[in-house]
């Protein structure tokens, strides 16, 4: 009897159609392979028992059919890469050196290593404790009025509802639910602590900073606990590096699905903005900023990250791509496809406006110490936006794989996150009109940026530091 085998891989399944005398028989196997062991797998072949290994095709595991006669009409196999020891990954990386070395140069021409920055942290935090806790009684008077009736101001008492459900639901997200689900106090809290109580440190603090700064804003502006945060954030990419190193290495980065783990190259990808908000929280403060400029090592420090992050540090980090995402062997579910193609599109988006308009232009515009007090405002608000996005997208995604929150839920917030940055556009009309010639700039840079060639980009980037550096005050920009 002859017997003719058809395979035809969805997604995670293998579909076999088997004939025999004209009967047509199907049937679902789960995997290919198994992959938690090794008995289908030929000995004689090299290939390690690994969850790679089901991707090897090998006809011995054939031999349980019996000796009739295959025809194999198509399979797709995805050629794994080397597997990599524990050893291997516990080494510490270049960009670990590169991290340190530019941080602490930056401090210490910066001068932060004092015991003002240390007490101006400790009073930032005890106002943003104040404002939380008088801000409170008000909500609780608010409510006490409401219930006899003796409202005055309605339109103030729906804005306080309505800000108090924002609030509200993002004090849940991100503090409930991860208690309820053991993240800080159950049994298994006990493992990666540093990690754990490094994240909800930053959480603590993030919420402060923007306490502060929504009701005391002239003493957020010289506040030093944005630049704490950052730091919290490198350190938090790093223990996360570190602390899994069982992540995959994919080149899909694993965050622009339903189904995939995060990939460990797009966690140490991260790191990277992280440091540039590191740098941020220095250059946005008038104190660092002028101390930073005082020593020509830290000139040099501004030049790398003002003109140059992506040429001098980017290329300490790996890099994954939006066209790989979803595309890994647990990517993406047919029903959430188009969902998350979508929103890995909007990403690409933001990710080119914020780099050369977040990132690039305000950079510029403060190398040439433009903004006015208006805009500072703005700017010191636009930064927290953005280093809200580094860590707390991370943070979004791991409970996501915890299954605290629904994939599509934690993936929306990340993008109203991100494109909440659009909404400030208004506000900054002023800043963009009056730097025309800064924008232009930067809009030359978006297009040199979509033909994906670094010496264009090196191009640009030298011409604008020539421009700036030297012809800055004697051009109308």
């Amino acid at each position: 009897t002859a017997l003719c085998l058809s395979f035809q891989l969805e997604r995670n399944d293998i579909k076999i159609q088997i004939m025999s005398g004209g009967n047509i028989m199907d049937e679902m196997l789960p995997e290919f392979i198994p992959t938690d062991s090794c008995s289908s797998v030929d000995e004689s072949s090299d290939t390690s028992c690994s969850p790679f290994a089901s991707r090897e095709s090998s006809n011995s595991d054939l031999k349980s059919i019996g000796d009739n006669h295959v025809v194999v009409e198509k399979v797709t196999i995805e050629t794994p890469k080397k597997p990599v020891s524990l050893k291997d990954r516990s080494k510490i990386p270049n960009s670990f050196y590169l991290s340190v070395s530019l941080i602490l140069t930056a401090h210490l021409c910066g001068d932060i290593w004092s015991q003002h920055v240390v007490l101006n942290w400790v009073e930032s935090m005890r106002n943003a404790g104040e404002i939380t806790w008088n801000v409170l009684i008000h909500m609780q008077n608010l409510a006490n009025d409401a219930t006899r009736g003796k409202i005055e101001n309605w339109v103030e008492f729906g804005q306080v509802c309505i800000f108090t459900g924002l609030v509200g639901s993002l004090l849940y997200v991100l503090f409930v639910a991860p208690l309820r689900a053991g993240f800080w106090t159950g049994s298994g809290s006990s493992k990666h602590k540093v990690h754990r109580y490094m994240g909800l440190a930053y959480l603590i603090q993030y919420f402060a900073a923007w306490t502060q700064y929504l009701a005391n804003y002239e003493s957020a502006k010289g506040s030093y606990l944005p630049h704490f945060i950052a730091l919290n954030g490198v350190i938090q990419g790093y223990s996360a590096f570190f602390s899994f190193k069982v992540l995959p290495e994919l080149e899909d980065p694993g965050y622009y699905s339903d189904k995939a783990v995060a990939s460990r190259s797009f966690v140490h990808e991260n790191i990277f903005f992280s440091m540039m908000a590191v740098f941020g929280s220095m250059y946005y403060n008038e104190e660092f900023r002028h101390n930073l400029k005082s020593h020509r090592a830290g000139q040099l420090v501004e030049a790398i990250f003002v003109f140059f992050p992506y040429i001098l540090i980017r290329s300490w980090f790996p890099t994954t791509r939006f066209s790989n995402a979803g595309k890994g062997r647990m990517g993406r579910t047919k029903k959430n496809e188009i969902f998350y193609t979508i929103g890995t599109k909007m990403v690409k988006f933001f990710y080119l406006w914020a780099k050369y308009f977040l990132g690039f232009f305000v950079n510029f515009l403060v190398f040439l110490e433009a903004p006015t007090e208006t805009q500072w405002k703005f700017l010191h608000g636009l930064y927290l936006l953005n280093l809200g996005t580094i860590s707390i997208a991370i943070f979004l995604h791991t409970l996501r794989f915890k299954k605290v929150l629904p994939a599509k839920l934690t993936f929306s917030i990340y993008l109203l996150q991100i494109y909440a940055t659009f909404s400030a556009i208004p506000l900054a009309y002023d800043m963009f009109v009056s730097q025309k010639l800064l924008c232009g700039l930067c809009f030359v840079g978006i297009l040199l940026n979509l033909t994906r060639s670094r010496p264009l980009h090196g191009a640009w980037c030298c011409v604008a530091m020539y421009l700036l550096k030297f012809h800055g005050s004697s051009i109308t920009w």
